[in-house]
C-alpha cells in the first residue's frame, strides 16, 4: 500500500523528471547538463593550470632554491657512496624544492642510470637540458647512453654540441676517448640514418 508522500516516480524526493517534479519537466537533464558543465569549468581549470606552472616553476624563494642546492650536494655524496637509491631519494626532494634546478635532475638520471634504469635515466637528463641547454654533464651522460645503446651518430652529435660550447671540460674529453677520438681529432660525419 502507498503512502501520500512516497510515489514511485520519485517527487517526493525531489528526483522525478515528470510532471510532479517540483523543479518543472526537464529537471534533472538540466541539473546534469550544469554538472557537465562544473565538470568542463574543472578540467579547462587544471589545464591553465599546468599552464601556468612550468613559468611559476622558476620563480621559487631563495630558501627554496638553497634547500634544493643542499640536498643535491647530499645526493652527489650519496653517489660517490654508491648508495644510489638515497642519492635517487636525495636528487627528488631537492627537484620537489626547486623544479628549475637542472643539476638536480641530471643527478636523478645518473641516480637512475647507476640503478640499471636507462630509460628513466634519459628522460631526466632531458628534463635537465630543458631547463638548462648547456648542461654539461647531462649532455654528455645522455651521448653516453646513446653510445651504450649502440647509436653512435646521436653520442657523436652530443659531442659535436659539448666541443661547440665546452671544448675543454671534462666531460668533452670522456665524451672523445669513449668515441676514440683524441681531444683534437674532427668529429666524423654522421653515416648512421
Amino acid at each position: 500500500m502507498m503512502r501520500c508522500g512516497n510515489r514511485l516516480d520519485g517527487s517526493g524526493e525531489g528526483w522525478s523528471t515528470g510532471h510532479s517534479s517540483p523543479d518543472g519537466p526537464g529537471w534533472m537533464a538540466a541539473e546534469f547538463s550544469r554538472k557537465i558543465c562544473l565538470f568542463a569549468c574543472l578540467a579547462l581549470g587544471i589545464l591553465a593550470l599546468g599552464l601556468v606552472a612550468p613559468a611559476a616553476a622558476k620563480n621559487v624563494d631563495a630558501a627554496s632554491a638553497r634547500a634544493s642546492l643542499s640536498l643535491a650536494s647530499k645526493g652527489a655524496a650519496a653517489m660517490e657512496r654508491g648508495d644510489f637509491l638515497a642519492a635517487q631519494r636525495l636528487y627528488e626532494t631537492s627537484v620537489v624544492a626547486n623544479p628549475a634546478n637542472a643539476a638536480a635532475f641530471t643527478g636523478l638520471g645518473t641516480a637512475h642510470e647507476a640503478r640499471g634504469q636507462a630509460r628513466l635515466a634519459r628522460k631526466y637528463y632531458n628534463i635537465a637540458l630543458s631547463i638548462e641547454p648547456l648542461d654539461t654533464a647531462a649532455l654528455s651522460r645522455l651521448a653516453q647512453l646513446d653510445l651504450k645503446e649502440g647509436n653512435r651518430a646521436a653520442a657523436t652529435e652530443g659531442l659535436r654540441k659539448l666541443r661547440a660550447f665546452c671544448a675543454a671540460c671534462g666531460e668533452t674529453q670522456e665524451l672523445s676517448r669513449a668515441l676514440g677520438l683524441g681531444p683534437q681529432d674532427p668529429i666524423p660525419a654522421s653515416t648512421d640514418p
